[in-house]
């Protein structure tokens, strides 16, 4: 296993990549790890969340998705550590009926919002734990509102 901010530098320059024309389905197998054993549990939550805040501090690709990329990135590593952190996505209510619905995403860990807190109302749509449970409908694409 690479030493964890390369791994970190690598998967955050390539989710730009796979993101562009992939569902969110495909984003969200892609953010959970295949592996059953830990490979950064030695590394706090708080330690993980830094570095994927520094990674995707100045993006090449991906601006208007902030939070779709930081979310994605911090599931995967948290899991990778041993967490179990859920991604969550919500629809901008004000934005519903518009030809550009804007969504936002959030990570929250042990029942608290670790990352990309709403900062305006914003209605749940569906929660991934990387079991399944909740999982993305099929075809759903995500335009961020970094709510």
């Amino acid at each position: 296993m690479l030493p964890f901010r390369w791994h970190l530098w690598i998967v955050a320059r390539y989710l730009p990549v796979l993101a562009k024309r992939s569902p969110l389905k495909r984003l969200l197998d892609f953010a959970t790890p295949a592996r059953t054993v830990p490979a950064y549990e030695a590394l706090s939550a708080e330690v993980i969340l830094q570095a994927v805040t520094e990674v995707t501090a100045r993006p090449l690709r991906m601006r208007g998705r902030r939070c779709l990329r930081e979310g994605l990135l911090a599931f995967r590593f948290l899991s990778l550590a041993g967490y179990r952190p859920v991604l969550h996505f919500g629809l901008l209510p004000d934005t519903a009926r518009s030809d550009h619905p804007r969504a936002h995403c959030w990570v929250d860990l042990d029942g608290r919002t670790v990352l990309n807190p709403a900062t305006v109302r914003t209605v749940e749509l569906f929660s991934y734990n990387g079991q399944g449970v909740g999982s993305a409908p099929e075809g759903l694409r995500f335009e961020d509102a970094d709510a």
